[in-house]
C-alpha cells in the first residue's frame, strides 16, 4: 500500500517553502533577464552554439533548486538499475505518480552522470511556460510543452523533435505516458476508462495514452535521434505530496524518493504503431506489479531480466562537492543581479521591456519555445 498523501504542513514547513520559492523566483527571473534574454540574438545567428550554451548553464542552475529540496527539506534519493548513456540520444517513459517526479528525477540524474541534467529535455504541459523567471526557463531550455489536445500537440511534438535532431546534441526526452499526475481526478478517470474498457484497475498507476508515445517514439525514430528507451518507475517511501503548490506554498515535501531504470534498446522494440501500444501496455501492467512489490518490500529489486550493469548510484564525495560549487556559483551570481537590479538605473523599465517581448513573443508564437525552433528552421544547413 501507498504511503499517505500529505495534506498539512507546519510553520517550520511554511517557512522552507517561502524561503524556497523566494531564492528559486528571484535567480530565475533575474538569470532571464541579464543571462538568457541578451543570449538570445544568437538563436538567429547561430542556432547551435546558442543551444550548447543555453542547455549548458540551465542544466547546471538546475542543481540550485535540487540541491534545496535536498539540503532544506531533507530529500533522499535512491537511484537503482542501467545507466543513462549520454553519448546516446534516448526517450524515457515514466509513472507519473505526482507534479514533483520530474524535480526529484533531476536529483537522480546528478547521481547517474551530472552532463545529463544538460541534455534532457521534458515533456509537460503548456502552462507553466507562462511562469515568470522559472516557466521562461523552461521555455528558453526548449522542453516540448503541450497542450494535451494530440490534435494541437501533433504538429508541436514534429516541430521540436526536427529541432532537437538539427541541433546535433545527444538529447534525453522525458516523457509521462500517462499524460497527467495520479491524482483523485486523474485516477477516476482511469479507472473509469478501465472499466469501460473491460482493463485492469491500477491502484498504483493511470493507464497510458498510447496515440501519444507512439507517434513521438516513430517521430523521434524517422529524425534519427533515439536510440534506447528508458523505463523509470518512480516510488515514495514516506509520503505523497501531490502538487507543486504543496511545496511550495507549504512546504511539504516527501522525505524518501526511489527510481528504478530499466534501459531497453530502440531497435528491440515493434516496428509498426499497434504492435507499440501493446508494448506500452505491457510494460505498464509490468510496472504495476513492480510498484507493487515496492511497497510491499519498502524498496525496489533487480528484476527478472535486466542487464548485469544493474548498479546503486550514490552521490560521491566528488559529485557533492561539484555540487556545492555550483550552488555557490548560482548563490553569487543571483547577489551580483539583484546588485544591478536595485543599484543600477532604469532596471524597471529594462525588466518591464524584457517582460512584455517575452510573453509578446509566447502569445505570437503560442510559446517562446517554439519562436527559438522557428528561427533554427530558416537555415536547415546550420
Amino acid at each position: 500500500m501507498e504511503p499517505p498523501v500529505t495534506v498539512s504542513s507546519t510553520n517550520l514547513q511554511r517557512f522552507k517553502g517561502l524561503c524556497f520559492t523566494t531564492l528559486i523566483i528571484i535567480s530565475s527571473f533575474l538569470g532571464t533577464i541579464y543571462v538568457l534574454i541578451p543570449l538570445t540574438p544568437l538563436a538567429y545567428f547561430n542556432p547551435k552554439l546558442f543551444r550548447l550554451i543555453v542547455d549548458f548553464l540551465i542544466g547546471y542552475w538546475l542543481v540550485l533548486p535540487t540541491s534545496l529540496v535536498e539540503w532544506l527539506f531533507g530529500v533522499r534519493i535512491q537511484v537503482l538499475g542501467d545507466e543513462i548513456d549520454p553519448k546516446r540520444p534516448s526517450l524515457i517513459i515514466m509513472n507519473h505518480r505526482t507534479c514533483l517526479d520530474w524535480l526529484f528525477f533531476w536529483c537522480a540524474l546528478w547521481r547517474i552522470e551530472p552532463s545529463l541534467i544538460t541534455s534532457e529535455k521534458i515533456v509537460l504541459k503548456g502552462e507553466v511556460k507562462y511562469l515568470p523567471g522559472a516557466g521562461w526557463a523552461m521555455a528558453y531550455n526548449a522542453f516540448l510543452l503541450l497542450d494535451r489536445n494530440f490534435l494541437t500537440d501533433k504538429a508541436r511534438i514534429e516541430t521540436f523533435v526536427e529541432y532537437y535532431a538539427r541541433m546535433d546534441r545527444k538529447y534525453h526526452l522525458l516523457l509521462f505516458p500517462e499524460g497527467t499526475d495520479k491524482c483523485p481526478r486523474a485516477t477516476e478517470r482511469s479507472n473509469s476508462f478501465a472499466e469501460k474498457n473491460d482493463l485492469v484497475q491500477y491502484e498504483y498507476l493511470l493507464h497510458p495514452r498510447t496515440l501519444g508515445f507512439v507517434f513521438l517514439l516513430q517521430k523521434m525514430r524517422k529524425e534519427k535521434c533515439v536510440d534506447y528507451i528508458y523505463d523509470v518507475t518512480v516510488g515514495y517511501g514516506d509520503q505523497i505530496v501531490q502538487s507543486e503548490t504543496d511545496l511550495v506554498l507549504r512546504g511539504m515535501c516527501p522525505k524518501d524518493v526511489h527510481y528504478l531504470i530499466q534501459q531497453i534498446p530502440d531497435s528491440s522494440l515493434p516496428k509498426d504503431d499497434e504492435q507499440l501500444e501493446k508494448w506500452l501496455k505491457d510494460k505498464w501492467a509490468k510496472k504495476e506489479k513492480i510498484l507493487h512489490n515496492f511497497y510491499k518490500e519498502k524498496g525496489f529489486r533487480r528484476q527478472n531480466g535486466w542487464s548485469s550493469q544493474f548498479k546503486n548510484f550514490q552521490l560521491t564525495p566528488k559529485l557533492k562537492l561539484l555540487q556545492i560549487a555550483v550552488v555557490c556559483i548560482w548563490l553569487a551570481a543571483t547577489y551580483f543581479w539583484l546588485y544591478l537590479f536595485v543599484s543600477l538605473n532604469h532596471q524597471i523599465w529594462y525588466s518591464l521591456i524584457a517582460l512584455v517581448s517575452i510573453v509578446g513573443l509566447q502569445i505570437y508564437y503560442n510559446g517562446f519555445e517554439m519562436f527559438l525552433a522557428r528561427l533554427s528552421i530558416r537555415d536547415k544547413n546550420i
